[in-house]
């Protein structure tokens, strides 16, 4: 009996072996059949099959794309048909190119240019179309385009634009931008000072301001503007206009032109786009000598009063002199209570830039009075005496 449960117990363990022998001997064949299928390459496999699965773990990806470069259209020109009315559209697309004031550069091209070109000494006809002439335009008294047309100075320097040599300009507006080093004026795109039309300074003043400004133009259309030979009151016009035509669409401005009274063009300030700009601009051709004429008056306090009301950050004052009063007109005159006035008035810290046209900073009797108004209020002083006026109307 014992011997019996002993062969059974035997039986059972050697079935247990043969069992777990069995399972291991499968999951060595599973294994290996897996190792097999993961290393083999399944491409070919793939194609064999027409419902499989194809990829390639190792495929790389594909290169990228080279961007190809669009050429860009080569300068043109145009010339216009001297029938046309001219003047308000050549007005506008020159407000809408000031606002922008953007030249196209491409890289630094270092052309030196071997020998200079003198072009002043070139007829007027070689240089300005003759459709481009003010006799050519209609409306010419809306058009303020016949100060951009001048003969640029000579040829020298190194090129930035596109490559391209330019000829630095005299500062008289005959190429928009900056000049190249040296203190030259009006290269596009180079290291110096601006080359517009700005022989008053206002641009410069206010282009060296942070941020957007309240501009307020006090202008002077007294009598004494209109002196004949001189042109003052045609300088002082064309030089705010040209500062209006200057102002980015951040900005705010208005024009209070003064006499014995201070008028205002807005009650209120105005923003610097393209609409307010014409509007300025066509204010602006109202004054003309013969309208003037009877203008005795010269009320500077009112005037800048007018602009400390409206609140600006800055106040460009042109004048020719000092106050001046008329029996029927109550006009501050004494310099020192004008002085006071606007000491108080001024709680918003206000930039006063002064034009005094015809006056020299040594011995006219107004200039305490003007220098006194741009130096206490953080401002600048821009004296064009009589010499220089009839240097400007050559």
């Amino acid at each position: 009996m014992l011997d019996e449960m002993t062969n059974r117990y035997a039986e059972k363990e050697q079935r247990k072996t043969r069992m777990r022998s069995i399972i291991l001997l499968s999951l060595i064949f599973h294994m290996t059949i897996a190792i097999v299928y993961l290393f083999l390459p399944l491409g070919p496999v793939a194609k064999t099959q027409d419902d499989a699965l194809a990829f390639d773990l190792f495929k790389e990806a594909d290169p990228l794309r080279e961007r190809r470069l669009r050429p860009k259209p080569s300068l043109s020109e145009k010339r216009l048909d001297p029938n046309q009315k001219l003047a308000k559209d050549a007005e506008k697309k020159r407000v809408d190119a000031a606002k922008n004031e953007r030249d196209e550069v491409i890289k630094l091209s270092e052309k030196i240019v071997i020998h200079d070109v003198e072009m002043n000494d070139a007829p007027l006809n070689d240089i300005v179309p003759d459709v481009m002439t003010d006799a050519k335009l209609k409306e010419a008294e809306a058009s303020n385009l016949h100060r951009l047309i001048s003969q640029p100075g000579q040829t020298d320097g190194i090129g930035l634009v596109t490559g391209r040599v330019r000829a630095r300009g005299d500062g008289s507006g005959k190429y928009r931008g900056l000049s190249q080093g040296g203190g030259g004026d009006g290269l596009l795109e180079g290291g110096g000072r601006s080359g517009g039309n700005d022989p008053l300074g206002i641009i410069n003043f206010l282009g060296g301001l942070d941020g957007p400004q309240d501009i307020v133009y006090c202008l002077d259309v007294s009598a004494s503007m209109q002196a004949a030979g001189l042109n003052k009151l045609e300088l002082a016009l064309n030089a705010t206009k040209d500062s209006v035509l200057m102002l980015g669409s951040e900005h705010t401005f208005n024009i209070v032109p003064f006499s014995t009274e201070a008028d205002m063009m807005s009650e209120k300030l105005i923003p610097a786009d393209g609409t307010n700009i014409n509007r300025a601009l066509l204010y602006l051709n109202r004054f003309t000598p013969e309208r003037i004429q009877y203008n005795l008056g010269t009320n500077i306090l009112g005037a800048l009063n007018k602009g400390f009301d409206l609140e600006a950050s800055v106040i460009v004052l042109i004048t020719d002199g000092l106050p001046a009063k008329i029996k029927e007109a109550n006009i501050e005159t004494d310099p020192e209570k004008i002085l006071e006035a606007v000491r108080v008035r001024n709680t918003n810290n206000t930039h006063i830039y002064v034009v005094a046209l015809e006056i020299d900073l040594q011995r006219s009797p107004g200039a305490y009075l003007l220098t006194s108004l741009a130096y206490e209020h953080k401002g600048e002083v821009k004296a064009v005496g009589a010499k220089q006026l009839m240097e400007l109307n050559k």
